[in-house]
């Protein structure tokens, strides 16, 4: 070979050299963004797992509590109910089986607590925690979320009085609830009945009861009220007709007309009832002590 022939040679082989050095990169990019889609595609799938269980949480834990509160009107409830505990077990049951249809990825969620909102007596917050792996990634996240118990039956009424008769909206309390009571012309309760659902009062505040035709609004629908003295949902299921917690209260409405009677608020009636005087609310006659009558603007 002369020295053209080796001259071009070596040039030839400088210009492979680039090309090889070219295509690696390229290679190295190609291998580099699949890995990046891959990634990517991890975490839109952790996303979607993450969204499934937060957007479950208050379907599960209310089928957790209907389920108990129906379990308190059948009368299978034990008496010394932990309901905390009862319900936060039911929903990490449901929880449980809902991560593991998440195959592709090692996922679970604590349930931590359940409780009832500090601040709201209509709600039932459960918070938990939640942690995804899949491939390189992890990902831990607490999830608290609140969960609302309006149109839920009421249990309390089952768990002090037994078995009672009840259509999808009212209680008939027979003669259970005169039968409870010890004095104060409790035949005044015979045959009264009250609300089976959990319903938020609309009136608000309070003190507008006082006005024309709103007494009579809430008695015939059944509403139920804040109170500091009647208890919560969760302390309902365990048949507690008074609690620590910001809890509820309702009327329940008597069948007969008195001079005095025992106060017509649950709470009062299912714990020590002490007497109040009548008012008639457009039709239908309760009985209010002084401090009911000021929260509720009646004036007598």
């Amino acid at each position: 070979m002369d020295d053209g022939g080796y001259v071009m040679a070596g040039f030839s082989l400088l210009l492979m050299v680039p090309a090889m050095i070219l295509a690696l990169m390229i290679l190295s990019i190609d291998d580099s963004s699949v890995e990046r889609s891959a990634d990517r595609s991890l975490s839109e799938s952790m996303t979607g797992a993450l969204w499934d269980i937060r957007d479950s949480i208050p379907v599960i834990t209310r089928e957790v509590l209907n389920g108990t509160a129906q379990e308190a009107i059948n009368g299978t409830l034990p008496p010394d109910l932990d309901a905390r505990a009862r319900v936060r077990a039911g929903v990490q049951g449901r929880i449980d089986r809902l991560c593991a249809v998440h195959r592709n990825m090692n996922l679970s969620c604590r349930v931590n607590s359940v409780e009832g909102a500090t601040d709201d007596p209509f709600c039932i917050e459960v918070n938990s925690t939640v942690d995804i792996r899949a491939g390189k990634i992890h990902h831990t996240e607490n999830i608290s979320v609140r969960v609302p118990v309006e149109d839920l039956p009421d249990p309390l009424p089952f768990r002090v009085l037994g078995r009672l008769q009840h259509n999808e909206t009212s209680i008939e309390y027979g003669r259970s609830l005169m039968e409870y009571l010890s004095s104060g012309n409790r035949e005044a309760y015979d045959g009264a009945s009250g609300p089976f659902l959990i319903r938020r009062c609309p009136y608000e505040p309070y003190t507008i009861h006082g006005s024309s035709g709103v007494l009579y609004a809430c008695l015939l629908n059944g509403y139920y009220h804040e109170s500091h003295d009647g208890s919560c949902y969760l302390c309902r299921l365990e048949g507690k007709t008074s609690c620590p917690h910001l809890g509820l209260e309702t009327f329940i409405i008597p069948s007969g007309n008195f001079e005095e009677a025992p106060v017509s608020v649950d709470h009062v009636l299912f714990t020590t009832a002490y007497t109040g005087e009548p008012h008639n609310g457009s039709g239908f006659i309760i009985y209010l002590d002084g401090a009911h009558r000021k929260k509720y603007g009646v004036i007598q």
